[in-house]
């Protein structure tokens, strides 16, 4: 190799290094790096020869052709700005296939590449971490803790580091496996402290991926593997819903109303409100007058009937009280201890919320959730359930466009359209897009446009170079967030899906054998 190739390859590398490190981090340190990377390309290989490289990668084809078919789809919109505004976005899924498809990368720049990529990982947990120790006052949501990119976008490239871990595992030295496990532990740990349910179901989802891998020559471990998985399915589903049995049945005791307060003050029973919180409804034994003098004389944070406190205080207020077993009026509020005052006065809506913690309460808040919209029927603000409204919405503007779609530019108009026209009853400001990438790509562009984007999950696999775990496991990590996620409509995980796409199906062919 001579030194100006030698250069050329170590360019390449820290680049690539750059785009990873700053993946979970930067928004701009992946332009920059792409940028970079743009022109170092077009001064190696040159524009000339990396086309006739790119156009025999079939898959680099196959992957740019997804960025074409937006430009196509300008003929069925009507809203360029927009259009143009999304294109822009998606210009990695046009960038990365033609570079990385037209160059050469060895095993062991990819292995840089992740070391680079899980340097990036721990540098945002130090960063989220250090920030909420920092302004723990100013945290509302545990999730905006990650500070570079979304939560879920941080989560996936977690998941991929240690999916990258499962592979290269054997070939670490003894500092670097135990660093490995310490990178692992880490991973966890900073899940569990954002309640990130989608980290820990796609870490979950690759943990099993693996087993399955170790096993797939040997049929009946796996098929005893399956059932095992099967059992251990049923018998979470059984617990989950007998734990939602205990804490939303209503208790006997619950059903016998008293007509007054100790002091002689009327109760007010809302009978036709099914919301229940620990076993009581919490909409019975209310009584406005004497709970809110007491609360105005413990706190510091006053509440009324008419200001515009209450709506932030006295909700909370009758939901914690319900959750220990109090009644709403003078003598619930002063069985309040002062612990009990300070987690109310700092927006705490139940006991549970105190004595949970990670992902432990993120169930309890989606079982909470799931009790709201069952009883009422509106998902507003409850950000899982959001999302089957999201999937209805999208599935009707599939129906109206099914052949050729909204067209790319048009379908932010579309849903807004479609909320606005057909009861979804969801409040307007928790009106967004369909939140899966397959609906996404079937609203705009139609079934040409569905069934071109599922061709890039299974295309590559018909390459028995491409059929090794950490391909794979990437591919399984990508497709559970396009299903949850619109994955491909933000700068981080456009950049994230065909960087590493591109980067793992088209280097040099490696043993399929690990791990």
């Amino acid at each position: 190799m001579s030194l100006t190739s030698s250069r050329v390859t170590n360019a390449y590398t820290t680049l690539l290094c750059v785009i990873a490190a700053g993946m979970p981090n930067l928004n701009i340190l992946m332009s920059i790096g792409g940028l970079l990377l743009s022109a170092l390309w077009l001064y190696s290989p040159g524009l000339v020869e990396g086309w006739k490289k790119f156009r025999k990668n079939k898959v680099a084809i196959l992957l740019a052709g997804l960025y074409l078919l937006h430009i196509l789809w300008l003929l069925n919109t009507s809203d360029f700005d927009y259009a143009l505004k999304d294109m822009k976005i998606k210009l990695p899924l046009l960038i990365f296939p033609l570079i990385i498809g037209s160059v050469d990368f060895s095993e062991r720049q990819l292995k840089i590449v992740f070391l680079a990529l899980t340097t990036g990982v721990l540098v945002a947990i130090a960063h989220g971490t250090i920030y909420y120790f920092l302004h723990s006052d100013q945290v509302i949501n545990f999730r905006d803790i990650v500070r570079g990119v979304s939560h879920i976008r941080f989560s996936l490239m977690a998941v991929l580091v240690y999916a990258s871990i499962f592979y290269y595992f054997k070939e670490l030295s003894i500092f670097f496996k135990m660093a490995s496990i310490l990178v692992i532990a880490a991973i966890l740990i900073f899940f569990n402290f954002i309640q990130s349910a989608t980290g820990f179901l796609v870490f979950v989802s690759v943990t099993l991926f693996f087993f399955a891998w170790l096993l797939r020559r040997r049929r009946w471990l796996l098929v005893a593997y399956a059932s095992s998985l099967m059992v251990l399915a049923l018998f979470t589903f059984f617990k989950i819903s007998n734990s939602y049995q205990r804490y939303f049945t209503v208790r006997e005791e619950s059903l016998t109303l008293s007509d007054t307060t100790a002091l002689g003050n009327p109760y007010t029973h809302n009978l036709e409100a099914g919301y229940v919180e620990n076993g009581q409804y919490i909409f019975r034994q209310i009584c406005d007058e004497e709970l809110i003098a007491a609360w105005n004389e413990r706190s510091k944070v006053k509440s009324s009937t008419n200001d515009s406190i209450r709506p932030s205080v006295y909700p909370l207020l009758i939901r914690y009280l319900t959750s220990l077993h109090l009644p709403k009026d003078r003598s619930g509020v002063y069985a309040l201890s002062e612990k009990d005052i300070s987690n109310i006065e700092e927006g705490y809506p139940s006991i549970n919320y105190v004595e949970k913690d990670g992902l432990d309460l993120r169930l309890h808040t989606l079982l909470f959730g799931y009790h709201q919209y069952s009883i009422s029927g509106n998902a507003s603000g409850l950000s899982f359930f959001q999302r089957i409204v999201y999937w209805k919405a999208a599935l009707y503007l599939i129906s109206e466009n099914f052949i050729f779609g909204t067209g790319s530019g048009d379908i932010k108009r579309a849903f807004e359209t479609v909320y606005s026209e057909q009861d979804f009853s969801l409040e307007p400001q928790y009106r967004h897009r369909a939140h899966n990438q397959f609906l996404t790509f079937f609203v705009s562009f139609g079934l040409l446009g569905f069934l071109y984007f599922l061709s890039l999950f299974a295309y590559p696999l018909t390459f028995a170079g491409n059929r090794n775990f950490i391909f794979m496991a990437f591919l399984l990590i990508a497709f559970i967030s396009c299903l949850a996620e619109d994955t491909l409509e933000t700068q981080a995980g456009v950049t994230f899906f065909a960087f590493f796409f591109c980067l793992l199906c088209f280097r040099s062919p490696v043993s399929s054998q690990k791990p």
